[in-house]
């Protein structure tokens, strides 16, 4: 689970840059798929998938404007994520 989450966490970062570069869709997929087959920690799991769509739902606003919104919600995706992958580690 830790491996996925670090992966979703790289395609969140390389979306923030380049927004057309990645498919969020495509991680939110994942994320989901990993919950069903590791029910540990799901409500944190739960979180990363809310917060990844909401960023997901952003990146037009990001490609656009850049304002504060949408980079919100991809800092807010982004700290589900890390605390996720922390929860793995300790």
């Amino acid at each position: 689970m830790k491996e996925v989450l670090q992966q979703v966490k790289e395609e969140l970062e390389k979306a923030y840059d380049r927004p057309q570069s990645t498919d969020l869709d495509r991680c939110i997929v994942q994320l989901q798929q990993a919950l069903e087959q590791n029910g540990d920690k799901g409500t944190m799991i739960e979180d990363c998938i809310r917060s990844l769509t909401q960023a997901r739902n952003a990146v037009g606003a990001l490609e656009n404007a850049g304002d504060v919104s949408s980079a919100a919600a991809f800092g807010e995706a982004y700290n589900a994520l890390d605390q996720a992958i922390e929860s793995y580690t300790d």
